[in-house]
């Protein structure tokens, strides 16, 4: 009984294991910190490696989540939908990031998807004061959105922790 028990418990711990490494949005080389102290410090030192101030290991955001979501009407009669869907999430060292493009059929995650995105929020300036108008446009703009979208819809985390929730429908 004792060596049944054995014997299923190896299995079970690897799948166990095995789940918890699997997230394939999942940020491998992640290229930019939060404004923290850290971000002074990793600025310094990259300075003093290659004396270029800009380089993508010195990026800032002002966001610790960012999730967007559009909405398109793609055929009124049958009231169907496509979506775009970016998203952007760190946490403790661990950063994830994906991109759903229906109308373009692209599915990016990780690596791939951060590479689409950190240029796009970088440009974004808008605050937790920031009026919803003034976020719609710029979100619109900087991701090239079209704007004849059915609901437009963003979550962000900002990185001081306070949480907005913008939304706009046609």
């Amino acid at each position: 009984m004792k060596k049944s028990l054995k014997v299923l418990a190896v299995p079970a711990a690897a799948m166990f294991l095995l789940t918890g490494c699997n997230d394939k949005d999942e940020v491998k080389e992640p290229n930019v910190t939060d404004n923290t102290d850290q971000t002074e410090n990793n600025t310094n030192q990259t300075e003093n490696n290659t004396g270029n101030k800009e380089s993508a290991e010195t990026s800032t955001i002002s966001y610790q989540d960012f999730d967007l979501d559009v909405e398109y009407l793609v055929d009124e009669k049958n009231k169907k939908y496509k979506e775009y869907n970016a998203e952007y999430e760190t946490d403790n060292n661990k950063t994830e990031a994906s991109i759903t493009d229906e109308l373009k059929d692209t599915h990016l995650h990780g690596d791939e998807a951060m590479d689409e995105l950190m240029p796009k929020l970088e440009k974004l300036t808008f605050n937790k004061d920031t009026s919803e108008e003034e976020v719609f446009s710029e979100v619109t703009k900087v991701f090239n959105l079209d704007e004849d979208y059915d609901k437009l819809e963003i979550d962000v985390k900002f990185t001081d922790g306070t949480e907005r929730e913008y939304m706009k429908k046609k």
